[in-house]
């Protein structure tokens, strides 16, 4: 993936902040889930500490962060709006694995925090963190077939 800075807001909005996966699910984060991907992620890779990233994530540390760098650059690059909350929308296929990764962070970062620390540091409530989680409960589930039995072989 691309996480080459950019030279200013402008050209990161312009360009858009991924290259998609070969096999991707598209999916839409409104700019206060973006967000809270974002603040997440971030706890996951420079505020919690002793997260084991690979097995406790999915995904290794430095993939972790082809997702969260890019990201970084699309949320200071958008307008916000008075509660300093992105008006855009994230609109960008992911990888089964980074969603399952994206999830995968939300739900470390809530349950290391717990309910205070986790408003106090990310900006948002627990209960809107669940409401994503089930945004990318629902992505894992559709595009695996996981909810529907898969067809035997006969000989």
């Amino acid at each position: 993936m691309n996480s080459r800075p950019y030279s200013s807001p402008e050209e990161g909005k312009k360009a858009g902040p991924f290259h998609g996966p070969v096999e991707s699910v598209d999916f839409r984060l409104p700019g206060p889930q973006a967000l809270l991907v974002h603040q997440s992620l971030n706890e996951v890779l420079h505020g919690i500490q002793g997260v084991r990233v690979f097995s406790q994530v999915g995904i290794s540390k430095p993939a972790l962060k082809e997702i969260f760098d890019p990201l970084d650059v699309w949320i200071r690059a958008q307008e916000k709006d008075a509660n300093g909350l992105p008006v855009a929308s994230l609109n960008r296929p992911f990888s089964v694995v980074e969603i399952r990764a994206l999830r995968n962070s939300v739900e470390l970062v809530m349950l290391d925090l717990g309910q205070a620390e986790f408003s106090t540091r990310t900006g948002f409530s627990l209960s809107e963190a669940a409401e994503l989680l089930d945004r990318f409960n629902s992505a894992l589930l559709d595009p695996l077939r996981i909810d529907r039995p898969s067809p035997t072989v006969s000989n």
